[in-house]
């Protein structure tokens, strides 16, 4: 009974994995981890409408974009590209205020700040590397220069400003295989065949989430991977997915209509770096290579040391000494110490206690 559950797993598992590639090649592409990428940014950082014929992406790190621009061409996808400024008005204005010039008049609208209530103006422009643009407010003129730098769209000027670059390639197959395979979900979720997909498409889908959502934090003995958004689902999906690889993720309810996913503790980032997890924004691949490097010796998540220490006298296959476990792991004799005697308390393990120093085993 046991062989035909395995081999009827074995079938739903390979069927699941069937249906996500079928539905590409049906429209011509290949799944692969490239693409997954893809997909994951344009679930996340996107918009895209097959009734509206529309698929955009906006973000300032330009090597995070290039890298959704390298594999759109590579997918035989025209890519244009324009850039989209916004200002932040101090104080309330109407629409007949205000006047914007870059050789001609531009056109803009309001668009209101969910969190404090305060009034951006925003303008679509055509693509340029510079641009040298007039603001009139209340007859006040002011200057914003935009050139593109290194990692970002750089603004020189005494207003407050934002540039993105806006990446549109709406191409009819590659938005009707969205449709198809997101089965027009707008609400994201981990397709159901990714969950029985080979590290490669997990380290590739996870590396896209982070780079267009996540958010790495280093200051101190304080190092997170934390994702915030609306879709508790979405994250639901993902905290189950990671635990599969043996990374714990902590889900939280920030707020009444905000969700979070927070990874911490050297254990769980060495994890995502040997499952193949490889960041394209600039800053946060800097950030993640800060935080693998701050860690002196080998560190534990949160909530996880009792099965650490447990899994490596399990791996060592013998009895040994607390100085003898201390120096096969490189901790401190005084922190192993600390921990055999709770595991020897929670009976979780095996002690010899007719030597002077104890023996300690997997149980």
């Amino acid at each position: 009974m046991k062989q035909r559950l395995t081999l009827k797993n074995k079938h739903l598992n390979s069927k699941a994995s069937y249906t996500g590639s079928m539905i590409a090649q049906k429209y011509g592409f290949k799944l692969n981890p490239d693409f997954i990428y893809l997909i994951e940014v344009i679930k996340v950082e996107g918009y895209w409408s097959y009734k509206n014929f529309a698929l955009t992406i906006q973000n300032k790190n330009l090597p995070f974009l290039r890298r959704v621009e390298n594999i759109a061409k590579s997918l035989g996808i025209k890519i244009s590209k324009r850039v989209l400024l916004k200002i932040k008005l101090n104080e309330g204005h109407n629409k007949d205020d205000i006047a914007l010039y870059n050789n001609v008049k531009l056109n803009f609208h309001f668009e209101k700040s969910p969190f404090d209530g305060s009034k951006k103006i925003v303008t679509s422009l055509p693509y340029n590397e510079d641009y040298d643009i007039q603001v009139n407010i209340n007859n006040k003129q002011y200057t914003l220069s935009i050139k593109q730098g290194k990692e970002e769209l750089e603004i020189n000027s005494e207003l407050k400003a934002w540039a993105y670059l806006d990446l549109r390639f709406p191409q009819a197959k590659l938005l009707k295989f969205l449709s198809e395979y997101l089965e027009d979900n707008k609400k994201a979720r981990i397709q159901k065949f990714l969950f029985d997909s080979s590290k490669e498409y997990i380290a590739s889908a996870f590396s896209a989430l982070i780079d267009a959502e996540g958010n790495l934090t280093h200051y101190g003995l304080f190092r997170t991977i934390r994702i915030r958004m609306r879709n508790k689902l979405y994250l639901q999906d993902w905290k189950k997915l990671l635990n599969k690889f043996g990374i714990k993720a902590r889900f939280s309810k920030n707020t009444d209509v905000e969700y979070g996913l927070v990874i911490e503790g050297w254990e769980d980032f060495d994890k995502l770096q040997k499952l193949g997890v490889k960041f394209y924004h600039s800053k946060k691949a800097r950030k993640f290579e800060e935080i693998l490097k701050s860690y002196v010796r080998n560190q534990v998540s949160r909530n996880s040391a009792y099965e650490f220490y447990i899994n490596k006298l399990k791996e060592i296959g013998q009895p040994a000494t607390a100085r003898e476990f201390a120096e096969k792991l490189g901790k401190s004799k005084r922190v192993v110490n600390h921990y055999l005697t709770r595991l020897m308390q929670k009976n979780l393990i095996k002690v010899d206690k007719s030597k002077v120093a104890y023996l300690y085993s997997y149980k």
